[in-house]
């Protein structure tokens, strides 16, 4: 894990060292962007219609820390627990001290906490902090845990449609899938056919006759 005081600075660097930064690090850089900016607290992304979550009932304890610190630190009390739960599975298989680092990053937890605090603390008690905090937050965006290569694990996808990157742009464009109507559409009711029931067909009058009638002498010529 780099420290700050390792980092090498923007200006230092050059731009052939660019492509030599991994998926994981831009990942990490990205969560880091939007905590700076505040982008969870966005009253536009809160207000973006979210997916049921699942109850955080019957959680182990460990489990149920990494839930409470992730609704902490992506702003978003409706998480589903059980996307949580292969999120924290994946993290302990990929990223290394995991299992050691949870219980500190969750002992800064105060009640009421907002994600930029969450943050700040991790950063001022630990660089790894600070990146497992942010790696937290780029696996519930991503909805995947980055492996290393060197170490020879593989990225875990645990979630698609519940992807947070989905939502700040929900009102729009649903999750992308190879139809327009969202993903696993066909176990929905399908929607009204806007047909009016039938209508009983109303009584047609004879045709009225046309001419002056005959006479009968006339018929009988």
């Amino acid at each position: 894990m780099n420290h700050p005081g390792n980092a090498p600075s923007a200006a230092s660097a050059s731009p052939s060292s660019l492509p030599s930064l991994g998926r994981r690090h831009a990942l990490i850089g990205l969560a880091a962007l939007l905590a700076q900016a505040g982008f969870w607290s966005n009253p536009l992304s809160a207000a973006m219609p979210a997916p049921a979550s699942a109850p955080a009932s019957g959680l182990a304890p460990a489990t149920m820390l990494f839930y409470t610190l992730s609704q902490t630190i992506t702003g978003h009390r409706d998480l589903s627990a059980g996307t949580a739960a292969r999120i924290e599975q994946a993290m302990r298989s990929n990223v290394p001290g995991f299992a050691e680092q949870l219980p500190r990053l969750g002992a800064l937890l105060v009640t009421g906490q907002e994600a930029k605090a969450l943050l700040a603390a991790a950063t001022a008690a630990d660089a790894g902090l600070r990146e497992l905090a942010l790696a937290i937050v780029a696996a519930w965006y991503t909805g995947t845990v980055t492996g290393h290569a060197a170490q020879g694990s593989k990225s875990i996808v645990v979630a698609y449609a519940e992807a947070l990157m989905y939502r700040t742009v929900a009102d729009g464009q649903v999750v992308p899938t190879y139809c327009n109507y969202g993903p696993l559409w066909w176990l929905k009711a399908p929607p009204a056919v806007g047909v009016s029931a039938p209508v009983a067909p109303k009584p047609v009058p004879a045709p009225a006759t046309t001419g002056t009638p005959e006479t009968k002498g006339k018929q009988a010529k």
